[in-house]
């Protein structure tokens, strides 16, 4: 009775569990912040959204006469409101990533609690290299879609529909490049090994295909450049998971975990 006393207390802290309304109440207060956070960034980048506005132009058309129009009165306004939002979103990921690991924290052990800002940075470092990776795929897409016009048919886009497109695929990749820290946490957690992983590798491609067609938008081309990242950070996540499976899981452990 006294050891199931003392792991509690090693997790909660030493305070009373939390109710279901506590929790509801943390994620309340949690997502307020993460809220306020984003209209901070929001404020912060959205004087410099004509500048992003014509960086996108510029860094995915390359010198090609770009085939975009606004196709409704107030789609211009709300291409602004876009680019400030994920702007904005970019520049408060650290505090996004912030509340999110401190609402989980309530259920970490106390020494796994110092982790919570490495994570942090981690979690925002991972994100920002995905966004990153999204800028090298997307020049490719645009000319990929591009070379579908022909003699009888010109392209004419929707600046708004392209900018969806551009913010579907960048949070894609930033969601994508968070699979290692995941992982790692699974494997601290114990919830998966790496002969798990290794074993269901097959599983998982399947998995990253179907995944990669829902987060994406409705094209082949954009379904396999998503999958090929999420492949590639899975075998990346299977060495990462022999590391922290040998170094918190290993069997001199097994003596300290039972004391």
């Amino acid at each position: 009775m006294a050891e199931k006393t003392t792991d509690q207390d090693k997790k909660e802290g030493g305070s009373n569990p939390m109710s279901f309304w506590d929790h509801l109440e943390e994620l309340r207060s949690r997502l307020i912040k993460t809220i306020l956070f984003v209209i901070a960034g929001f404020c912060a980048v959205y004087a410099f959204v004509p500048g992003m506005q014509e960086f996108l132009i510029e860094r995915f058309f390359e010198e090609e006469v770009a085939p975009l129009a606004f196709l409704a009165p107030t789609e211009g306004f709300i291409v602004r409101l876009k680019l400030g939002f994920i702007g904005g979103l970019i520049i408060a990921s650290p505090g996004v990533f912030y509340q999110f690991w401190r609402f989980v924290a309530p259920g970490l052990y106390a020494k796994e609690k110092h982790f919570v800002i490495p994570v942090v940075i981690t979690s925002t470092v991972s994100f920002l290299v995905g966004a990153a990776f999204s800028f090298f795929v997307l020049p490719y897409a645009t000319r990929f879609f591009l070379s579908f016009a022909g003699t009888e048919i010109q392209n004419a886009w929707s600046f708004g529909s392209y900018v969806d497109f551009i913010i579907r695929i960048l949070l894609a990749f930033g969601l994508v490049f968070e699979l290692p820290l995941v992982i790692y946490f699974l494997v601290r957690l114990g919830i998966v090994t790496p002969q798990f992983l290794r074993k269901k590798r097959r599983y998982a491609i399947i998995i990253f295909l179907v995944l990669a067609a829902v987060i994406s938008p409705p094209d082949i081309f954009t379904m396999v450049v998503l999958a090929v990242p999420l492949t590639v950070l899975y075998e990346l996540s299977i060495i990462i998971a022999s590391f922290t499976h040998r170094k918190h899981h290993a069997p001199g452990d097994k003596k300290s975990a039972s004391s």
